[in-house]
């Protein structure tokens, strides 16, 4: 008897919005949130309220990433969907001893962007930074300069482009590491790259993005 789950759940994501609804608070329901592994094991039971909880939990931020990767809103959301039935599908797989619920979502939600990217289909060098928020965690040198490029508007497009031109594995830590969700230890979780190789592959995309852009900041 198959006893995969049904994907008998409606995700909570109205036509032509990403944005998941904000979860309800009320003085009768005054318990804690469950942790993120109580909504797992639930979801891998089939239980669709813990998979929505996590939806609602994790599909901004993860939006967040797929959008700035796919360049394009529509493909964004596409991605999210499939990102998130491969979640309530695999849901009895994860390990935590091999990482966090929230490391193993934007694991799978990398390797679907990874598997639409390489079928270069979805190229799309006009998206604009100022529309995807792109922001940056604790700024150290190289990401003091990027986020004041990014700060300035009459550059998003600039860099929007640059940033399309690198390599696909060095524009996914760029991101990743901007999104102000993952510190390099869970992106070498999510990417399966050494945490080294993560910062060194940061820092040689700044140096590129530096270099197109120019370092005075002025047009090019």
């Amino acid at each position: 008897m198959d006893s995969t789950p049904s994907l008998a759940v409606d995700f909570p994501l109205a036509a032509g919005s990403w944005a998941p609804a904000e979860p309800v608070r009320s003085a009768e329901n005054p318990m804690p949130a469950p942790s993120d592994l109580d909504l797992i094991d639930r979801t891998a039971r089939g239980d669709a309220q813990a998979f929505s909880a996590l939806y609602a939990r994790y599909a901004r931020s993860v939006f967040g990433v797929l959008f700035r990767l796919a360049g394009r809103r529509a493909l964004a959301e596409e991605w999210l969907q499939e990102a998130f039935t491969r979640v309530w599908l695999a849901a009895g797989t994860h390990d935590p001893a091999r990482g966090a619920v929230r490391s193993w979502i934007f694991k799978i939600a990398i390797n679907v962007a990874r598997s639409e990217l390489a079928r270069k289909r979805y190229r799309a060098p006009h998206v604009s930074l100022e529309e995807s928020g792109l922001d940056l965690p604790d700024r150290g040198a190289g990401e003091e300069w990027l986020a004041g490029a990014l700060d300035r508007t009459h550059r998003a497009q600039e860099l929007a482009r640059a940033l399309e031109r690198l390599p696909d594995f060095m524009r996914e830590v760029v991101v990743l590491r901007c999104s102000r969700e993952l510190s390099f230890a869970e992106i070498a979780e999510v990417t399966g790259a050494p945490e080294g190789t993560l910062k060194a592959r940061f820092h040689r995309a700044v140096a590129a993005l530096r270099a197109a852009l120019g370092r005075s900041g002025r047009a090019l």
